[in-house]
């Protein structure tokens, strides 16, 4: 077996080192390297100093001054249903607002047919619209320079697959990436009082 090539020994390794899980690759690249040796005493050297530094922790009567500074009130009863107080522009907003749903119930019974016109003759207005616009849309995206070239590259099913293909297999890099940023190492990690 050949030693470790250029690679020397990382932050997580000299953990790795200290918490006895250091792999054979590692400690055979340890053996050959002076650099590393050295490193790793250095690094023991500071862990014995921090075990050294005496632990302060809060005296006995620190909870007692801070919850003495900590001014709980009666809890207060909450009713059922609280309303904001009434004010004459509120009831007047209130009046209105009920008065005009009463009214657009009763046109609406009245006036069905006419009603049932109006909304058909809307979702027709809409979906003519709703057309219109993606083929305008279909139209100048297929005026652009670049679409032919695209089109053309996407001629074939290969291709098509293969950056198909790629796309996705970025895609999953990016997440994978991702989660490997935001997930906390899962392996031991020596603690320097230990």
């Amino acid at each position: 077996m050949t030693p470790w090539p250029t690679k020397h020994l990382t932050a997580d390794d000299l953990d790795a080192f200290h918490s006895e899980a250091l792999s054979s690759e590692m400690r055979l690249h340890l053996e050959t390297c002076e650099e590393c040796r050295r490193l790793v005493l250095l690094d023991r050297q500071v862990l014995d100093l921090l075990a050294q530094v005496p632990s302060y922790g809060p005296s006995a009567a620190f909870a007692d001054r801070v919850m003495a500074g900590v001014r709980i009130g009666s809890p207060a009863p909450v009713p059922v249903l609280s309303f904001p107080r009434f004010t004459k522009r509120r009831i007047a907003a209130m009046v209105g607002l009920a008065a005009g749903m009463v009214a657009s119930v009763g046109w609406s019974a009245a006036n069905r047919p006419l009603l049932e016109s109006w909304l058909d003759g809307s979702a027709a207005a809409l979906w003519d619209w709703g057309t219109v616009l993606w083929q305008n849309g279909l139209t100048y995206l297929a005026a652009q320079p670049w679409f032919e070239s695209l089109r053309s590259a996407s001629g074939s099913p290969v291709r098509l697959a293969a950056v198909g293909a790629l796309t996705i297999g970025l895609y999953a890099t990016g997440l994978l990436t991702l989660r490997r940023l935001v997930t906390p190492s899962a392996g031991s990690v020596s603690n320097a009082g230990a």
